[in-house]
């Protein structure tokens, strides 16, 4: 047993394992902090962390075992990699009790380099880590750059794994597949659920329901409060004024009992509304903002097709990506693009967006492209003035989208420039989604989103009138958006199927807009004229 001070691991680019020495206990802000070698487990009781003067998160008592496996979730920037650094003894400066038995590797969040994708990188890591067969592994955002083959891999690798996972996660086909507990933050506090992820949301959305129907109640009940007190003093008012029955002489004996009554009166309404408060405490529960963008907002699209690809070659670095593809894309359509990591994907994207050789965008056609690696944000702007001169809406409606994606009001004065590295990628593809644009082009827009936000672009895009190209490692997001997926498949784009879904009513003002300026065409098929009606109908229903 051994007193004295951490000696913190330094975080490298790879999979990184605590060089702690195991068995010692080391006081911590005057609480122990213990790590042993007779299993893997991690016990956490009241921590906490302090960033800037200000707590980050605090934590409940979270546990895990040998075979556990916890999704760890929660917003951008509120400690969930800070918490799996401090598991990992990267992180000491920290108050509270920790104890993790066994050795522990640390695979952390990785962007693409010049020699490797985000997914190649991710895979040699996690390789690497595997090998050096932990007790426990924490995993940073492992699939947010791989590709649906190397997903199932990843599946397969944590299944394979006898020791104790805690993964960092906003994927949520990931987390439902794997998860066996959740530590989830909000509200800077850090709580355990003992269940899966699917689980967890039922459970979730339940209090939430359950939260919002006690605090209507509770308004009611203020409602009604106030209003009877507001009747009691107004009864008041009129005992201490008498009637205008009464004469001179009787008004005048009985003022002094009018004015005992009336004073009884208030201090009964003075005291119904004190009960309104005390009784009446229940915080109003947080729901995403969610805004409806119709086609009068956007710039019109005439003509039946928004992008033509015609006999088109895609070459990089002296190798031949895609060879002599052709493909159309019309007003309304969601295209999700897949395929292998360094299939082309991105480098496609940017070729659309340069109006390569071959490639043909409507002339009314007004694109929006967001990339992970495209920085155009003023720095010395505050968050508010970038949104105003970026959206094609009125600020009230674009506020409530911002709300959505975790940038409230408190975010409106903050400098670009003070914002985290999550942060700016929201705005960023504010930006995007909020301006003049008819035809959004979105490479991995979901990678750097926390799952709210997740949620609020995946409605957003839903109800989206014009049209969308994306790139998407989140299955659960293509799913949920695209009508139309191309796949990148041996040199060749291969559309394998529309998209089977139902006409949902959030479909309702795509297709609207796309029978608008179908009509406005010429050379407007009735066939899909038709279609698109009976579609309408459908959504309508």
């Amino acid at each position: 047993m051994h007193f004295g001070d951490s000696v913190a691991p330094g975080t490298k680019h790879g999979a990184s394992k605590s060089s702690r020495p195991a068995g010692f206990i080391l006081l911590k802000n005057g609480i122990a902090i213990e790590k042993e070698t007779l299993m893997a487990q991690i016990q956490i009781e009241n921590l906490s962390y302090i960033i800037a003067g200000s707590i980050l998160f605090t934590t409940d008592r979270l546990t895990a075992h040998t075979g556990d496996r916890v999704g760890i979730v929660g917003a951008n920037g509120a400690g969930k990699t800070t918490l799996g650094r401090i598991v990992a003894g990267a992180t000491t400066d920290f108050a509270g009790k920790l104890q993790v038995h066994g050795a522990v590797t640390l695979v952390p969040q990785v962007a693409p380099t010049r020699a490797k994708s985000g997914g190649q990188s991710v895979v040699a890591r996690v390789r690497e880590a595997m090998a050096a067969n932990p007790e426990i592994l924490i995993l940073d955002e492992p699939s947010a750059n791989l590709d649906e083959q190397h997903q199932e891999w990843l599946k397969q690798i944590i299944a394979a794994y006898k020791g104790l996972l805690l993964l960092i996660s906003h994927d949520r086909t990931l987390l439902k597949t794997v998860a066996t507990k959740i530590w989830a933050v909000r509200d800077q506090r850090f709580t355990e659920f003992g269940g899966s992820y699917d689980e967890y949301v039922a459970d979730y959305e339940a209090r939430q329901a359950a939260a919002t129907i006690t605090y209507r109640h509770e308004q009611q009940a203020i409602r009604d409060l106030e209003l009877a007190a507001r009747k009691r003093r107004e009864k008041a008012a009129h005992v201490r004024k008498g009637s205008k029955a009464m004469s001179s002489r009787e008004l005048k004996t009985s003022k002094e009992k009018r004015e005992l009554n009336a004073a009884k009166l208030e201090r009964s309404a003075h005291a119904m509304l004190e009960r309104a408060v005390r009784d009446n405490q229940a915080e109003k529960p947080t729901h995403a903002g969610f805004i409806k963008v119709v086609g009068a907002d956007l710039p019109p699209i005439a003509g039946k097709s928004v992008l033509r690809v015609a006999h088109f070659n895609l070459v990089r670095a002296g190798r031949e990506l895609l060879h002599d593809v052709n493909f159309v894309i019309a007003p309304g359509d969601r295209v999700s693009l897949t395929g292998a990591n360094g299939s082309g994907k991105t480098t496609l994207l940017t070729a659309i967006m340069a109006r390569k050789s071959g490639i043909a965008l409507g002339p009314s056609v007004r694109s929006g492209y967001f990339a992970q690696d495209m920085y155009t944000l003023d720095g010395s702007r505050t968050v508010e003035q970038t949104v105003a001169a970026a959206t094609s809406l009125d600020m009230n409606r674009s506020r409530r989208l911002m709300g959505a994606f975790g940038l409230n009001a408190r975010f409106y004065p903050r400098l670009v420039s003070a914002l985290s590295g999550g942060e700016q990628v929201k705005l960023q593809l504010l930006t995007v989604l909020l301006g003049a644009h008819n035809f959004l082009i979105l490479d991995e827009p979901t990678n750097y989103l926390d799952l709210p936000a997740i949620e609020a672009l995946t409605k957003f895009l839903q109800g989206y009138p014009g049209t969308v190209m994306f790139v998407a490692h989140d299955q659960e997001f293509r799913q949920q958006v695209a009508t139309r997926t191309l796949a990148i498949e041996c040199q060749q784009l291969r559309e394998p199927a529309r998209v089977a879904q139902g006409v949902l009513p959030s479909d309702l003002p795509a297709l609207q807009f796309k029978y608008d300026q179908m009509m406005l065409a010429d050379d407007a098929n009735p066939e899909e004229l038709r279609e698109l009606r009976t579609q309408i109908a459908r959504a309508k229903r």
